[in-house]
């Protein structure tokens, strides 16, 4: 919570716990004036699907800065074909799945955070 009381989103690497610099950056340029300043829903849902892709990205072993095409194509098959994590307490809760739109949503993100110029951190 900043100083204003007004909420920010972050992302936190998942191996030291530390601010993920670069994404917390894009972020902060979502709620900067230059980016004509993105609604806090935005906000979060951005942060959410950053930090699915870096999160991929260190799980299949990539380079989340400079991911080659077919390994982003890869995980556009990835967001459709694998179950997301259940969020019932219930074990015999159905499976569900991302739509295309969805992995399609996420994959526009991840574009517009890898074309982000970072000049600051947060």
């Amino acid at each position: 919570m900043a100083a204003d009381e007004s909420v920010s989103w972050v992302v936190v690497d998942d191996d030291d716990l530390e601010l993920h610099v670069e994404a917390c950056a894009y972020l902060a340029g979502l709620r900067g004036a230059g980016r004509a300043g993105r609604a806090y829903n935005t906000e979060k849902t951005y942060a959410g699907r950053i930090a699915l892709y870096l999160s991929y990205c260190r799980g299949h072993g990539l380079d989340w800065a400079g991911p080659s095409l077919p390994q982003l194509m890869s995980m556009m098959r990835w967001l459709v074909d694998e179950p997301m994590p259940s969020r019932s307490r219930n074990p015999g809760a159905p499976v569900r799945y991302r739509s295309e739109g969805t992995a399609n949503a996420i994959m526009g993100t991840v574009g517009e955070f890898l074309s982000f110029p970072v000049k600051s951190a947060c």
